[in-house]
């Protein structure tokens, strides 16, 4: 049996390709030296139980369709407390790569990598968007409980009724257009090369795996919401309302009210050569945050105080942050908020009379919980000198 937590590279292997040579395989993984730590697993022939019970694809594949498994258990489990601890905290693109690579070698139809005995993939290549939305809805279709329709059932579904969802996998792949499709799969990161689509949900900061956002990816891209009333027939997308005639009626005059307090600016400081973003309380939202973990200079705005020259930078090397923390519970450990409890018992002295506690923000990634005179802060930057760090909000 796989150790859990393990490593797994998982490719469908098109009926038409060839059988992959061993000097392919090798290639395709980086050497030998990268190979002779892997196991390979047909589980079709030599794990069946993995096909039936663990991770199911038969509703997506096709006839004569085979399935290679490359496990990396030199390094399970990746997590501490797998169970529990939603993030990865290995940096994973250089095995985002070697998928890619191992699905172009070997001609494959699909390529996931995920770990053993946690459901969700970290990065998913395939050659459609067809067969993107198709990994996302095999939760659907094999959950007994979920119906035809996509709703959830109290009981389990009946045999027939099991029968009738399960038929109608085909036809539910044939509603939604490619468009509609790739256009649910942000905020994950989507790739086009060649003919590979590539869609993977690591942290542009370090390569961690947060499986949380797999689920989410799964949600958008499965997208139930859009399940036609009759199997197979085309979604209709709800175009937004179109807006109401304007009365002809005379305007009331103009309030009175007072002109709203202009939001403050983000600020740009630099320290040890990386530019630092200072970001005040009514800016800091989740969207703003991720967008610039991912270099997305068009978030900031145009009276906030980051000059051209260090957007461009922004945009070519990526930066940091530091913000003022109003609640803990904004951010997570291991799984679960953080409260006051738990950051009093775990913190540590990090500066003279300055506690921190490295934690997760979502759709970021990790960042470091600062307490500093009875404030709280939080800031992407690990390892930078915390007293200077602390300097730029000043």
């Amino acid at each position: 049996m796989l150790a859990i937590d393990s490593l797994v590279l998982d490719v469908i292997l098109s009926a038409k390709a060839p059988p992959p040579s061993v000097d392919v395989l090798v290639a395709a993984l980086g050497g030998e030296e990268v190979a002779k730590e892997r196991l390979l697993v047909d589980p079709d022939r030599n794990l069946p139980q993995y096909e039936m019970e663990i991770s199911p694809t038969v509703p997506l594949r096709r006839r004569g369709e085979r399935r290679l498994l490359v496990i990396d258990e030199a390094t399970a489990p990746m997590r501490t407390s797998p169970r529990t601890d939603p993030i990865v905290p290995r940096d994973l693109r250089p095995e985002r790569e070697r998928l890619i690579q191992l699905v172009e070698a070997l001609g494959a139809r699909i390529g996931r990598m995920n770990a053993f005995g946690t459901v969700g993939d970290a990065v998913i290549v395939t050659r459609s968007a067809r067969d993107l939305r198709g990994l996302m809805l095999l939760g659907w279709v094999l959950d007994p409980t979920t119906d035809l329709d996509g709703r959830q059932r109290a009981t389990p579904l009946s045999q027939k009724e099991f029968e009738l969802k399960f038929g109608s996998f085909e036809k539910r792949l044939e509603e939604v257009s490619d468009e509609v499709i790739l256009s649910r799969v942000e905020p994950a990161h989507l790739e086009r090369r060649g003919d590979l689509l590539i869609v993977d949900v690591l942290s542009d900061i370090d390569g961690s795996w947060d499986i949380r956002k797999s689920y989410d990816l799964e949600t958008r891209v499965a997208a139930l919401d859009l399940f036609a009333r009759i199997p197979g027939a085309r979604a209709v997308i709800q175009e937004p309302a179109q807006r109401p005639a304007v009365s002809k009626a005379p305007a009331p005059p103009p309030s009175e009210e007072p002109p709203s307090k202009p939001s403050p600016p983000i600020v740009a400081r630099e320290l040890a050569g990386r530019v630092i973003l200072v970001i005040p309380e009514e800016r800091l939202d989740l969207d703003t945050v991720s967008g610039l973990g991912q270099r997305h200079v068009d978030v900031l705005r145009p009276f906030d105080q980051v000059p051209g020259p260090l957007k461009d930078r922004i945009h070519q090397q990526g930066c940091g942050f530091i913000a003022p923390l109003a609640f803990l519970s904004e951010v997570f450990l291991e799984g679960k908020p953080l409260d006051r409890k738990r950051f009093a018992a775990e913190a540590t002295e990090i500066a003279p009379s300055v506690r921190g506690l490295t934690a997760h923000l979502p759709r970021f990634g990790p960042v470091l919980v600062v307490e500093a005179s009875g404030k709280r802060y939080m800031t992407s930057e690990l390892t930078l000198d915390i007293p200077a760090l602390m300097s730029l909000l000043g």
